[in-house]
């Protein structure tokens, strides 16, 4: 009676054949694996002022977590980012007043200039953009910390900004540098998503250690 063939179920690892050049046996081994460690995450950040703001691969890769190497200084523990999704939520200022916030990938990145923005007067519903990346631009590429402007973000004091990025972990390669005070070597921290330094920051990260 002939073998049952095996049923690989649905998201299980399939295995990896390799064809010899000749009319020999076809030999069976393990599947070819992504070395590096790779992440997707959900960041939160809140606002302090309703300013005009470049955010760079820098900064991102900084925001996303950085290792201190000394009381001073630290590390991003990622070697690479992309962004795919910001959103903003802005309450107004007071009532009969009015709030803005938007998202703007600019022209000079490979980007069609593209702008999202909302603005609210009611005291009930926030101001709230959804943003992503244009195809083609530099925000919708993996980027390694040169300091390239991935978007401009304007979330006046009270908006919350959650951005949502894919990360990579490098190989034995030093990550964006920032500068922390009175942290402790090898502990974990994450910077502002507007700074790399532990002071002068206007989006903080909800919910994480930040010097």
């Amino acid at each position: 009676m002939p073998k049952a063939k095996k049923n690989f179920s649905r998201g299980r690892a399939q295995p990896y054949v390799m064809r010899s050049s000749s009319s020999g046996p076809i030999r069976m081994g393990p599947a070819p694996i992504r070395a590096n460690l790779e992440m997707k995450h959900h960041y939160r950040f809140t606002s302090s002022a309703a300013t005009l703001t470049s955010i760079t691969d820098t900064l991102l890769l900084t925001a996303a977590g950085v290792m201190a190497v000394s009381a001073t200084a630290a590390n991003s523990i990622h070697r690479t980012v992309k962004v795919n999704r910001i959103e903003v939520w802005t309450p107004p200022a007071a009532q009969g007043s009015a709030a803005t916030c938007s998202v703007a990938f600019p022209a000079p990145n490979n980007s069609p200039a593209r702008e999202y923005s909302d603005t609210t007067i009611s005291t009930a519903e926030p101001a709230h953009v959804i943003a992503v990346p244009p195809p083609q631009s530099l925000c919708s590429f993996w980027q390694s910390g040169t300091g390239v402007t991935m978007f401009n973000l304007v979330a006046p004091a009270g908006s919350i900004i959650d951005v949502w990025l894919s990360l990579v972990i490098g190989d034995a390669t030093l990550g964006a540098a920032a500068v922390l005070v009175g942290a402790t070597t090898g502990v974990m921290y994450y910077c502002s998503l507007d700074s790399a330094t532990a002071a002068g920051s206007i989006y903080t990260p909800v919910g994480l250690t930040r010097l």
